[in-house]
């Protein structure tokens, strides 16, 4: 580490930490959607709250759209480019949002933000990938903390300028009144204040973004694993076989007929055949999977199903929390807080999934995070009178949302393998965002309350958990953890997020 540390690595990683404070500003959204709302019910009587999660889910289709290309971005034009472009698109159009007088303008421009978010998002951290080769986990630790604590500061700042007051909403609209509240006259300002403050932190940081010389950027020839005892071992074990064959063979009972086709690999070791993630099934593929046979592997949707379940929640509660807990609380202030500490929860708690894996096993993790996740949602929808329930349950459920951020890209490298990762977790979460979208944006229109649509998250919650265990059972044989390990600790795509 100590000859990784130098002035231009110690720069990169500020920086990277500070860009990283704009680019996940998505999930403040639920903290000033009320402002928001009653600001354009102003100019159209039919806007809602309902209608106005469009504009949450427009950010978060942007960065689903966009996060590969910012990858391919960043390889061609250097991460200091690359993130000047996010912060100006993330500042400029958050600036421009103050002139939007229809929800439609709206969505746009804050599609362009999220559009920004994802040709930057993993600029800071690949840059920093290359100061800090083997220190890649605690690296992504370190400057993911920035995507929480940035909504943490910028819903601060928003609710201090807008509503420092602390007015309450109507209680029968849930909105303040659109011609006499002096709450709603001050969200153009609001826009303009945050896109300021935005290219400052964005810019800053982004100046701060260090490449290395291309000597520093050569690539190792070996890498290596810790086991528990805490020595260093090779990947490639000394054997002539890769640790990655060896934790996917499995004995080959005597007189049984094998169908698969052997791996170069494989094929040196007599009585032994490939299997690919530890099932009960054998597999004909490769661990190696490109994107066209994952696609083909009714894994890869499985893998999906799960994110989307055990995912889909958090992004909901991020962008309704406020608007769910203004049916019962009218104190604006604390509500604003209490978000504001759960987006700091969701950026702090990946670094608590991530240590807990590395003892229990990733798909434990992930699999005790989906039982969790639904049982405090119940809690959070029965208790909304509470104020101490309350906040203890929206920072939970924003800790356990971090669960799936930090998880699910390590275990697709472990079972669709490395090598093709980039595009691989790449399509995974261009689907999953996808389907967020459209899970989030058709229950808009079902004109359910937000107490009720809880409930429809809640059952997604669980059928995430059902799911968590199926995968554990399919992945019960493989129990080389040092495989996963070295994915988190080196693998550029899965410790990204």
């Amino acid at each position: 580490m100590s000859d990784e540390c130098n002035i231009d690595s110690i720069l990169s990683l500020m920086g990277g930490t500070i860009f990283h404070f704009i680019v996940g500003i998505k999930i403040m959204w639920g903290n000033i959607a009320p402002y928001i709302t009653s600001y354009l019910k102003q100019f159209d009587e039919d806007v809602s709250y309902h209608q106005t999660l469009h504009v949450y889910t427009a950010v978060f289709l942007g960065q689903s759209l966009f996060m590969y290309l910012g990858g391919q971005l960043e390889k061609k034009i250097g991460p200091r480019p690359t993130a000047y472009l996010g912060a100006t698109l993330i500042s400029g159009c958050t600036y421009l949002s103050s002139y939007c007088k229809s929800l439609y303008s709206l969505i746009f421009f804050q599609g362009l933000v999220g559009i920004g978010i994802g040709l930057s998002y993993s600029a800071p951290i690949l840059c920093c990938f290359k100061h800090f080769k083997t220190k890649k986990g605690i690296v992504t630790g370190v400057i993911t903390t920035g995507t929480g604590a940035g909504p943490f500061l910028a819903g601060l700042v928003a609710t201090t300028y807008v509503n420092s007051e602390n007015y309450p909403v109507d209680a029968e609209t849930g909105l303040y009144d659109p011609l006499t509240s002096p709450v709603v006259g001050r969200v153009p300002s609001m826009f303009r204040l945050l896109g300021i403050m935005y290219a400052i932190i964005g810019f800053v940081g982004a100046s701060l973004l260090m490449s290395p010389s291309d000597e520093e950027d050569e690539p190792k020839v070996e890498s290596l694993v810790y086991s528990e005892d805490g020595e260093g071992t090779s990947l490639n074990g000394g054997g002539g076989i890769n640790i990655y064959d060896k934790a996917m063979l499995d004995e080959e009972e005597p007189g049984s007929n094998n169908n698969t086709i052997p791996t170069s690999k494989s094929s040196l070791i007599k009585g032994r055949r490939h299997q690919r993630y530890g099932s009960r099934v054998k597999f004909t593929t490769t661990f190696e999977l490109t994107t066209p046979q994952m696609i083909k592997d009714s894994l890869c949707w499985l893998v999906i199903a799960l994110a989307v379940c055990t995912g889909v929640s958090g992004f909901y509660v991020a962008a309704t929390y406020k608007n769910f807990g203004q049916t019962a609380i009218a104190d604006d202030h604390f509500i604003t807080v209490v978000g504001c500490f759960g987006c700091l929860c969701s950026g702090l708690s990946r670094m608590l999934w991530g240590s807990l894996a590395d003892r229990i096993g990733h798909f434990e993790t992930l699999e005790l995070t989906a039982y969790l996740s639904p049982i405090v949602m119940v809690i959070y929808t029965l208790t909304v009178n509470s104020k101490i329930a309350f906040g203890l349950c929206v920072c939970s459920l924003y800790g356990l949302w971090g669960a799936s951020y930090c998880l699910m890209p390590a275990i697709s490298a472990f079972l669709f393998g490395e090598k093709h990762l980039g595009t691989n977790y790449g399509l995974i979460f261009l689907v999953f965002g996808v389907m967020c979208i459209v899970i989030i944006d058709g229950s808009s229109f079902t004109g359910w309350t937000f107490g009720q649509l809880n409930y429809v998250f809640i059952v997604l919650g669980f059928i995430g958990a059902g799911l968590a265990t199926h995968i554990r059972f399919l992945t019960s044989k493989v129990k080389d953890e040092k495989v996963l390990k070295h994915h988190r600790a080196t693998s550029s795509v899965s410790s990204m997020f």
